[in-house]
């Protein structure tokens, strides 16, 4: 019996490298982030937003879970922090979308290998042990390297994902109101947490250095809401005082209520965005915060503005 076993023994290496199956158990799932030539990506050696190629245990890059699928930002983010990085930035990248230099190349990955995976993970995991893996869907899959996911990661705690420009009595989008006056809110996603929530904008101006970059803010936000190709309120006619007011200045059906923000929990930590142009995508401008208090200011000291 033990002759009959023994070569049948020495045969599974081979039928699982056959297969293209990893050489570890899937509730062993690790992951590495790789660039060029094989660089290992980790937060103790990029900047506070990278891009990588996801390896899985340094065998095979990581295939998307289904043609044309996504995999749970739960998933991207135990990616993103076992490389030690806060968490992910959403949408995950194909190969073939992002540049040379944010994934790795064709002739390094040449020999690997293919997968996906699945897993059921508690909500916002940190460790990848945190998950279970599912071994039926941990398999060589028939996709090309192009489709190869690349994940953003970052080591930022908070990204702007998007702006809200409303107005009482009811939280409404301000270019359906007469006045088109209205309050900028930052819709905020916090990395760590795995939350989203809102936050109002402190005002700053005086009168000088700040007003050309109120303008551009405003330009931003303004076009971002109501599309780039909206009518913006401006010119030599007007100063940047006309249409740019704090909330304490201007009237109640002009602007969010106090009521509104504290049903609705909107905070007021944004303390500053910087847009260098009135045509920046205003979530990819610079924005400061305040790290230890969701209410950095009052509102009465928030951004008010009128697009058109």
């Amino acid at each position: 019996m033990l002759r009959i076993l023994c070569p049948l023994l020495l045969l599974l290496p081979t039928v699982a490298s056959r297969r293209g199956l990893p050489p570890r158990a899937a509730d062993s799932v690790t992951f590495e982030l790789r660039k060029g030539n094989g660089a290992v990506i980790s937060n103790r050696t990029s900047a506070d937003t990278v891009y990588g190629s996801v390896v899985v245990n340094n065998s095979s890059l990581l295939c998307p879970p289904s043609e044309g699928g996504n995999y749970s930002h739960d998933i991207l983010n135990v990616i993103c922090r076992e490389s030690g990085f806060v968490g992910a930035v959403l949408p995950a990248q194909t190969h073939r979308v992002v540049s040379s230099n944010s994934r790795v190349s064709c002739q390094w990955a040449w020999n690997m290998t293919y997968v996906s995976v699945q897993a059921d993970c508690p909500s916002n995991p940190v460790h990848s042990w945190e998950c279970t893996w599912d071994d039926t869907d941990y398999y060589e899959r028939e996709c090309n390297i192009d489709d190869t996911v690349v994940v953003q990661c970052t080591n930022r705690r908070y990204n702007l994902t998007g702006f809200e420009i409303l107005a009482n009595p009811h939280g409404e989008l301000s270019g359906n109101l007469t006045s088109n006056w209205g309050t900028p809110l930052a819709i905020v996603y916090d990395n760590k947490m795995d939350i989203s929530f809102k936050s109002v904008i402190r005002y700053v101006y005086d009168g000088g250095y700040y007003s050309s970059r109120m303008d551009n803010l405003r330009w931003s936000i303004c076009r971002y809401v109501f599309g780039r190709n909206a009518y913006m309120l401006g010119g030599y006619r007007y100063s940047v005082s006309d249409y740019t007011k704090r909330h304490e200045d201007i009237g109640y059906q002009n602007k969010l209520s106090c009521g509104y923000m504290m049903e609705n929990d909107v905070a007021a930590m944004i303390t500053s965005i910087r847009c260098n142009t009135k045509y920046d995508d205003p979530t990819k401008c610079e924005f400061q915060y305040n790290p230890s208090s969701f209410y950095a200011f009052e509102f009465d000291d928030a951004f008010n503005f009128r697009c058109s």
